[in-house]
């Protein structure tokens, strides 16, 4: 979860595409602890696809974490 509100935020920012060193830049800038293979595993999910679609989408299926 703390990775991708990560990338949440770097998109709030302005970065449209996220990798996985801002994460990972971002949570070390509040002491957070970044697992390589979440936001590996986050990223390759997420590639190519439009994040607000990707929300959209899981809050029309009931929404949930899956496990990333």
């Amino acid at each position: 979860m703390k990775a991708i509100a990560a990338y949440l935020l770097a998109v709030l920012g302005g970065n449209t595409s996220p990798s996985a060193d801002d994460i990972k830049n971002i949570l070390g800038s509040v002491g957070a602890e970044a697992d390589d293979d979440r936001i590996e595993l986050f990223l390759s999910e997420i590639k190519g696809k439009d994040i607000v679609e990707v929300i959209a989408a899981e809050r029309g299926e009931g929404g949930g974490e899956r496990g990333i």
